[in-house]
């Protein structure tokens, strides 16, 4: 739940050190970003949750935003510290989706509806995406960051997010098609699929 008009105030506190705005920023923030870093399947995220959270310490001062923006740079934070911890394993994402089948509890979006996540296995889905398909899904569906903002966090020009968001959705409209053959999966399929279309929007 976003912070809200008091986000100044807790910003500033923040800067000064108090102990209680920085818990509150953690509140707010933590479990966002660490669904969004099990989504990767990183290989420890608590611990690559904690780095993305020391960065932010020791990198406040450099910040100028109101709270939207100051989300999308904690998650641009937290994504370079994935990728370091990729570098350091020597390996791409293999088991994703933890954590998402609550996220989508909690979050909608237009662009992909909750039958997608609650009638077909997120992990299984997710791997057949490159990491930065998966990047954008999961910012724009389930962190709902619009265009600009997961441009920002992902280092991308907007055009390029569109791009991979469509190839998404495209990816995850074949294995849905493929899914199923019995006749129960072609009827979810059949009301699945129109929520399918890979719209951009906002």
């Amino acid at each position: 739940m976003a912070i809200g008009t008091r986000f100044p105030e807790v910003l500033l506190a923040a800067r000064r050190g108090t102990d209680g705005a920085w818990a509150e920023l953690y509140r707010d923030l933590g479990p966002g970003v660490l669904r969004f870093l099990k989504g990767h399947g990183a290989a420890d995220p608590e611990d690559c949750l904690g780095d993305c959270f020391l960065d932010v310490v020791r990198n406040l001062h450099r910040f100028d935003g109101d709270e939207d923006a100051f989300r999308a740079w904690v998650f641009a934070i937290s994504r370079a510290r994935l990728v370091d911890s990729w570098r350091r394993s020597e390996r791409r994402p293999k088991n994703a989706g933890g954590g998402l089948e609550e996220a989508e509890r909690h979050h909608h979006h237009p662009a992909a509806d909750g039958p997608m996540l609650q009638r077909a296995s997120v992990a299984q889905l997710l791997e057949g995406l490159t990491p930065d398909q998966r990047s954008v899904l999961l910012l724009r569906v389930l962190h709902q960051f619009s265009i600009q903002e997961t441009a920002s966090i992902i280092g991308k020009g907007e055009g390029a997010v569109k791009l991979l968001h469509h190839r998404a959705i495209r990816r995850l409209r074949r294995a849905l098609l493929s899914d199923r053959d019995d006749e129960e999966g072609a009827s979810w399929r059949a009301s699945l699929l129109p929520s399918l279309n890979p719209t951009e929007g906002a």
